[in-house]
This record gives structure tokens, C-alpha cells and sequence, in this order.
């Protein structure tokens, strides 16, 4: 198997923040350079989400017990960038174009940096659950500004995040500019190849429908900046917290609350607590085994046949969205769950037997050589 890490590195889309600022002013007078940073931009945008998700199941399948509260909340936040990638797959499709999922290049590597230049510097890999883990993956969720009704307690985690958020592309103003781009060029949008159902909730007929996807998606990522309070990263009523407070509550060991007497958000007194967790090492570069290292030969076993089906979901996600097939989403629903057996059976064999610090394998989520 040959691993495609190369060509996966070369495309992450990193110039679109410096393409756009160039853009930008003459977008309406530029349409075919517009439409071609559009069409670059969701590109980005369906590997900004699904990037996200090999890391959240890493940490997701390392705890023992899945039934866990943590486990349940980490499971929907999945779902919820599942959705996402196929809203975006939605919007390109609506265009004209094909999501390159089934392409050499389209799979992440890991550790590596988020696509669409968002969060610059910041390196994403995989392990298992931790306060590291999860303050990395506070990162990826930040939203742009904080909540306008949260406490200082609240709004002070993100200021003990390590890494140096000053100037950084954030999830939700590349959206902004995908939103922008939209308006201003108003292209015709064709529901053809598009899916509904429970991956994508919608089909994207028109702007209003671009603008829903596009909310819903900040929502349940990051949040909005905006200050009412209807209009919260978290808020009351039907919508869950957004993904940052999520994990935040995971970090802190406590639950969220509203406190309606002063109308703020902050910790309440519920506590969140952390499951017992298999401790999944970090994931070198380049996969298991590192250089230098073997394996013992069921663990080479699981790690190919992990990377094989892991390959067959990117075909078959790639067929879904190139054929509007809904019958291939069911397929590739199938082999996602598929993965975690060999997943949770990696994390119970210790790196090095006689060093429990030295953890344990994981899964190393590389597209083989099979693709094309």
C-alpha cells in the first residue's frame, strides 16, 4: 500500500485567505476568478470539516465506556461535522461542481494543519481523549469573539489555550467569506447530484438555503459573534451548545448553565466527569510504525485493513455527492461504523509492554495507494 500523505499536504488550501483579500473588492467585476475562489473555497471547506472528524473519533473510541455522557456529547458533535461536510458538498455540487473526496490528495494527514488557511500553525492529530486533545480541539471551535453573555470564568478558557490565536482565520469568518462570495456573485444553483436526508438535512435551491446552511454550520461549530442573546454561541432553547462550549465542559469537568436571574452564561454546579480512557499515543507522522520501529503483526493486520476501509468510505463518500446516489450513503454510513472495532482493539495494545507510559496504538486514518 502506498500512502498519500505528499499529494495530501499540497492541499490545504492555504492561499484562499490571501487570494480573497485580493479578490474581494473587485469580486462583482471578476466573476470567473469569483466563481473559481468559490468553487477552491468549498473545496476547502468539505476538508475543513471532515478533517475534524479522524481526530474527534480518536477521542471518541478511546473511552471505555461509549455509553459515557462525554462519549454522547463527542458523538454528536461527529454527527454535526458530518452534517456539515455535506452541506458543504451540498453548495458545491449546487455550483457545478464535485467534491474531490475520492481523489489522491483530498485525505488529511496527521499531525497536520486545518484546510483553508483557518488557524495557521496549528498542527491536528490524532490520540486518544485528554486535557491536550481537548484544548486543541478548543482551538479548532473557537469562535470568533466570545459569547456576549458568559461569565469571566467562562470567557477566561480561552485565553489558556496554547496557541497563538492573534490574526488567525477562524471556522467561522471563512464562512463569512464563502457567504460573501455567494451573494455578490449570485450564481445559478442546480439541486442535481445534491442529497437530502439524514447526512445532509436540506438541498441548497437558492441564497436563502446558502444562508441556512452556512448558519446552521457557525452554530453548531463555533457559534456567532452576533450579541443578541437568540443569537449566542450558546444560548437557550432548541440549540444545543456550540462545539468550543462543548468541549470546554468536557475540559473544565462541569456542565453549562444559564442563569436566568443574571442572564449570563457560566459553569453551573453539575459536574461533567471524565470517563476512564485507553490511552492512544499520539500518532507519529506518517503513521504506525515509526521510523526506526515494527509493529507486532496483528497490529500491521489491523492498521491495513483500517486503512483499507477507511479508503473504500472516501471512494464511496466521493460516489455519493458525483452521482447523487443516496444508496451510496448508506454504504459509506456502513463502513464508517465498520471502523471502530479495529480502532478500539488498537488501543489496547501497549507501544511498549515493558513502558506504560509509552501508550498504545490507534488508528492512523491513511488513504492507500488503492485510490484513485
Amino acid at each position: 500500500m502506498t500512502g498519500l500523505g505528499d499529494t495530501a499536504a499540497r492541499r490545504d488550501f492555504g492561499d484562499l485567505v490571501t487570494r480573497w483579500d485580493a479578490l474581494a473588492p473587485r469580486l462583482a467585476a471578476d466573476r470567473d476568478e469569483g466563481m473559481a475562489w468559490l468553487h477552491d473555497a468549498l473545496d476547502a471547506a468539505i476538508k475543513l470539516e471532515f478533517s475534524t472528524i479522524p481526530p474527534y473519533l480518536c477521542a471518541l473510541w478511546s473511552i471505555e465506556d461509549q455509553s459515557a455522557p462525554v462519549a454522547d456529547a463527542i458523538r454528536r458533535i461527529v454527527q454535526e461535522e458530518m452534517l456539515h461536510m455535506a452541506l458543504a458538498c451540498n453548495m458545491l455540487v449546487a455550483i457545478g461542481g464535485t467534491p474531490r473526496i475520492a481523489e489522491p490528495g483530498f485525505a488529511p494527514v496527521y499531525p497536520g494543519p486545518l484546510a483553508g488557511g483557518v488557524h495557521a500553525g496549528l498542527e491536528v492529530g490524532l490520540a486518544g481523549l485528554s486535557d491536550a486533545v481537548l484544548e486543541a480541539f478548543m482551538v479548532i471551535e473557537l469562535p470568533e469573539k466570545p459569547a456576549a453573555h458568559e461569565t469571566d470564568e467562562l470567557a477566561a478558557w480561552a485565553l489558556r489555550l496554547d496557541h497563538d490565536l492573534a490574526g488567525h482565520e477562524t471556522i467561522g469568518q471563512f464562512y463569512d467569506r464563502l457567504e460573501r462570495a455567494f451573494t455578490c456573485l449570485r450564481p445559478a444553483l442546480s439541486t442535481d447530484r445534491q442529497i437530502a436526508g439524514p447526512l445532509a438535512w436540506f438541498p441548497v435551491r437558492d441564497l436563502d438555503d446558502v444562508h441556512e446552511a452556512i448558519t446552521l454550520i457557525k452554530h453548531q461549530g463555533e457559534g456567532s459573534a452576533l450579541a443578541p442573546l437568540e443569537h449566542d454561541p450558546i444560548r437557550p432553547g432548541d440549540i444545543e451548545l456550540a462545539h468550543y462550549y462543548r468541549f470546554l465542559e468536557i475540559r473544565a469537568g462541569r456542565r453549562i448553565a444559564y442563569c436566568p436571574e443574571r442572564r449570563v452564561w457560566g459553569f453551573g454546579a453539575e459536574p461533567l466527569e471524565r470517563p476512564a480512557i485507553r490511552p492512544m499515543a499520539p500518532v507519529p507522522p506518517g503513521g504506525h510504525p515509526a521510523p526506526g520501529r515494527t509493529v507486532p503483526p496483528e497490529v500491521g493486520t489491523m492498521l491495513a485493513r483500517f486503512d483499507e476501509r477507511y479508503t473504500t468510505l472516501l471512494a464511496q463518500l466521493g460516489a455519493v455527492w458525483a452521482e447523487g446516489d443516496q444508496g451510496k450513503l448508506v454504504q459509506a454510513i456502513e463502513t464508517m461504523f465498520s471502523l471502530e472495532a479495529d480502532a478500539r482493539a488498537l488501543m489496547r495494545i501497549p507501544i511498549d509492554p515493558s513502558n506504560p507510559a509509552s501508550g498504545t496504538y490507534g488508528p492512523c486514518f491513511r488513504a492507500t495507494g488503492e485510490m484513485t
